[in-house]
């Protein structure tokens, strides 16, 4: 009877420990996952799914240490070490040095949806003095009650610039394109000195009907096909933009991980701020128990960074994201 249950507990252990490698196999792989129409529902649990989950499935493992074998536990710590990537933990450490304040550009992104406050908008101002904020989700504010140090500002719908230098607007994107509504995108250039920066200041598709569609059970497949298409269209356009652009920058909610597909096929080759130097956890959207980073800033090679960061939250579901670069 004893070796019985000795023998069952034998095959749950390597059945666990199969399945938590199976689960690693998954997220290490989510970048390059083909884009079939089958494997999309799966796509997104694995991106919007709380990621803590994943590392605590692995801490089972360590009060199962001395049922483990050697082969096993040699694995463990490439397996946390997966976890911990997913969780996007940066580990980077930046030697670029501060140069002139003149080269020097620092700008902050933030969706200021679902609640974010003006009054900790302006302390945020204050506070770090960016050259440039950008904000989504802002068409309930009246930027004039921000910060008069801002002299040049703007709404398009809900995407918002303050900026302490010059602009003049180039474009904007409707989701006309794709059968939406709104602007997923509003270009800029921006004059700083003798330096003209192209910046594009974007809100892009949301996927979060479609989790809802996928709690409920209830997901339509020509949605999805749809969904994917608006997505790729969106982000094909603004990669296209920054690789013919000098001095470019696009900033703001992209609404997906570095780790989709999508993301990997248009923006891999750019350089994403937070992905080269942030260090710890560097997710920019937390609700009902999800962590990730959706928010981005890439930008051309014509910049040097000095840093990337996470800040605090203005009191919406986003955190902010700031970043320093240097001018070549």
């Amino acid at each position: 009877m004893w070796d019985k249950i000795k023998n069952n507990f034998h095959y749950f252990v390597n059945f666990y420990f199969i399945a938590c490698c199976l689960a690693c196999a998954l997220v290490t792989l989510l970048p390059w996952w083909p884009s079939t129409i089958f494997l999309v529902i799966p796509k997104y649990i694995l991106l919007f799914a709380p990621r803590r989950l994943l590392f605590l499935a692995l801490l089972v493992l360590l009060f199962l240490w001395n049922n483990l074998s050697k082969i096993q536990k040699y694995s463990l710590p490439l397996l946390f070490f997966i976890s911990i990537k997913y969780l996007d933990f940066g580990m980077n450490f930046n030697p670029n040095n501060i140069v002139e304040e003149h080269k020097i550009v620092k700008i902050i992104t933030a969706n200021i949806g679902e609640g974010g406050q003006v009054k900790k908008i302006k302390l945020l101002l204050k506070y770090y003095q960016p050259d440039i904020l950008l904000l989504q989700d802002a068409n309930s504010i009246s930027l004039k009650k921000i910060d008069i140090d801002y002299m040049f500002f703007e709404c398009v719908g809900e995407l918002c610039i303050l900026s302490k230098h010059p602009f003049e607007r180039t474009n904007q994107l409707s989701r006309a394109l794709v059968g939406g509504w709104g602007n997923f995108a509003v270009f800029y250039k921006l004059y700083l000195g003798e330096n003209t920066l192209n910046i594009a200041n974007v809100h892009l598709q949301s996927v979060h009907s479609l989790l809802v569609d996928i709690q409920k059970g209830s997901v339509n497949f020509s949605d999805i096909v749809q969904l994917e298409d608006n997505k790729r269209i969106e982000t094909g356009i603004l990669s296209s933009w920054i690789k013919y652009e000098p001095y470019s920058l696009i900033v703001g909610d992209f609404n997906m991980p570095i780790e989709e597909n999508i993301y990997q096929e248009n923006f891999s080759m750019i350089n994403n701020a937070l992905s080269d130097v942030g260090i710890g956890f560097n997710d920019t959207i937390r609700i009902d128990g999800l962590s990730l980073r959706i928010d981005h800033i890439l930008f051309s090679n014509q910049f040097d960074l000095i840093d990337a960061q996470v800040i605090e939250s203005l009191g919406g579901d986003h955190l902010p994201v700031m970043v320093s670069l240097i001018i070549k």
